[in-house]
């Protein structure tokens, strides 16, 4: 997923897990530091193991990622997360209503413009003798 800025207009792409017995999504809270995410409160984070912990429920902009050859042209969705620690290798869990919403706009996926220029058409006239 891609993750933007509204401060630098920056985007941070994420890799996430996708956990469809997950109740809501999680992101790493150290990639949200930067970011100013509208925080709409705590709530108790509980795994499956260790102790429960206290999370900020924030609200995220964010969109598929994509790509190379394709781009995403829908607007960027507001989600929810509870930011807190995760794993060192995982930064972010996606729910299953929130990964159906990413779906959603992944059919938004486009393929991205191509340029064309003078020298390239000149290019191919010549060859098309």
């Amino acid at each position: 997923m891609q993750c933007f800025n509204e401060n630098t207009c920056g985007v941070k792409t994420v890799r996430c897990l996708k956990d469809s017995g997950a109740q809501i999504s999680l992101i790493q809270k150290d990639l949200i530091e930067d970011v100013d995410a509208q925080v709409l409160g705590t709530v108790t984070i509980k795994g499956v193991i260790g102790q429960p912990a206290e999370a900020a429920l924030v609200t995220l902009k964010i969109k598929p990622a994509t790509t190379d050859d394709l781009e995403n042209i829908a607007p960027y969705i507001d989600l929810c997360f509870a930011a807190c620690e995760i794993t060192r290798d995982l930064k972010a869990i996606l729910c299953a209503a929130d990964l159906e919403k990413l779906e959603d706009v992944s059919a938004y996926d486009v393929p991205k413009p191509t340029v064309v220029t003078e020298s390239d058409v000149f290019v191919k006239k010549m060859c098309d003798r």
